[in-house]
């Protein structure tokens, strides 16, 4: 598919990543710099936004001569972009695609792509699973939620991709996706983390396991005890993705416990508590020196060219639990940012099985048929018995995570009554080994 979409350009730019991963580092870091250079002037002459930041922090167009001069460079932050959006673009309206953050902040920002950016995504991130065993045309498994909420697969022919739908993940229907996967026989899944978490504790319950040899998982926090259970029940070698819809940041995982950055795809700050990232990919849209809240721990000097960490936190995207245990995860599909509108944040807060507050800061415009969609489509997700206590509040309510992190979804149920389930298996598998 990605040949057929972008067809000359696909290819062109698989053969650039290819080479970049046999440079030497000093070559590598003299891209590196040139890349960074040209971006701050690129965004400088055509950017309204950053040619008045910078003016009026007194740069000119010949302050930043290296990466060395990052430093010089104004932080900006979601919050400092999310009005002047448009101000940001290098270039016309019409030449570009829009496109939002995922909203598992409760915060969904506006962005805009460029054809550019979208086929170098698509590159770096066929090449890195091809690193790691994957070709064009190979049996997947996709699980997330692009499928409509009655729908339980979809074959796309084209990818040679049974496409499995999240919201339909439930103890109820795991056998249908049992048959289905083992049928279909795949090489690969994707899916996010949590997804393939339920899917294999809902096997798990059945006394199920499938054979997948590979797992790409991306979008969250991938975690130790979510690595043991998806690789007891599918038997799978899992390699997961860390980046963001902003495209200013790009790791991929090639150990278990290492992640480095793919070549040239952005530059990394690592900060005690948060990181700072600019992008190389999207010259239409450049984000320089932003500001994203999750944390990553580094694994080796930060003066390395390439960073290297063996950890990753933050977007963690929790589950809701049903009244009978049931595990329910990717919420954020209920807010549906691109079509309700007049939301400034939303946050669901779970504190006994079977009910959760819903709590919302409204923009102006925001209508009661804004708030009954978003009700129907947590209905739709968690069932009509479940119990949903919707509250409107202030930004001074919001609950921050002990970094300071702000998640669309905060779990209060004690250890015992969230994940009495994943423990027994945990524990089972303590014992096998």
């Amino acid at each position: 598919m990605s040949k057929i979409k972008f067809g000359y350009g696909f290819e062109k730019e698989l053969k650039r990543i290819e080479k970049l991963y046999s440079i030497s580092e000093s070559r590598l870091e003299e891209l590196k710099n040139q890349e960074f250079v040209n971006q701050y002037r690129n965004a400088f002459i055509y950017s309204k936004f950053y040619s008045q930041l910078y003016r009026k922090h007194g740069l000119r167009l010949e302050s930043v001569q290296s990466i060395e001069d990052a430093e010089k460079i104004p932080i900006i932050t979601k919050e400092d972009i999310r009005n002047r959006v448009d101000e940001l673009l290098t270039t016309n309206r019409m030449m570009v695609y829009k496109s939002f953050t995922s909203g598992t902040t409760g915060t969904p920002l506006k962005l805009y792509r460029d054809y550019a950016s979208v086929c170098k995504e698509y590159s770096y991130g066929y090449n890195y699973q091809r690193i790691h065993g994957y070709q064009l045309g190979d049996k997947v498994i996709s699980i997330k939620g692009d499928l409509f909420k009655n729908e339980i697969y979809r074959f796309d022919k084209s990818l040679n991709t049974l496409h499995l739908s999240s919201y339909n993940l439930n103890e109820k229907n795991i056998e249908k996706y049992y048959h289905l996967i083992q049928n279909f026989n795949p090489k690969v899944v994707k899916a996010y983390p949590s997804s393939l978490q339920i899917l294999s504790t809902e096997l798990y319950k059945k006394g199920l396991e499938l054979n997948i040899p590979i797992a790409f998982t991306s979008s969250e926090v991938l975690h130790d005890f979510q690595r043991r259970i998806i690789t007891k029940v599918l038997h799978s070698t899992i390699r997961d993705w860390y980046g963001n819809s902003e495209q200013s940041i790009a790791m991929g995982q090639v150990k278990e416990d290492l992640y480095q950055d793919i070549p040239l795809y952005g530059h990394i700050e690592v900060k005690e508590n948060y990181i700072i990232t600019t992008g190389f990919i999207n010259k239409s849209f450049p984000l320089i020196r932003y500001r994203i809240d999750d944390v990553i721990k580094l694994k080796c000097d930060s003066s390395c060219i390439r960073c290297c960490t063996s950890r990753i936190l933050g977007r963690d995207n929790q589950y809701i639990i049903l009244k009978d245990g049931q595990q329910v995860g990717l919420l954020d599909h209920a807010f549906n940012f691109n079509k309700i509108k007049n939301i400034l944040a939303a946050q669901i807060v779970q504190k006994k099985r079977g009910e959760m507050d819903l709590n919302l800061i409204p923009d102006y415009g925001f209508t009661d048929n804004n708030k009954q969609e978003i009700l129907k489509n947590l209905k739709e997700l968690l069932g009509d018995d479940f119990i949903i206590h919707y509250k409107e509040i202030t930004d001074e309510e919001i609950i921050l995570s002990k970094s300071g992190k702000f998640n669309l979804m905060v779990s209060q149920l004690n250890a015992e009554e969230k994940d009495s389930i994943t423990q027994k298996i945990l524990n089972e598998i303590e014992e096998d080994q």
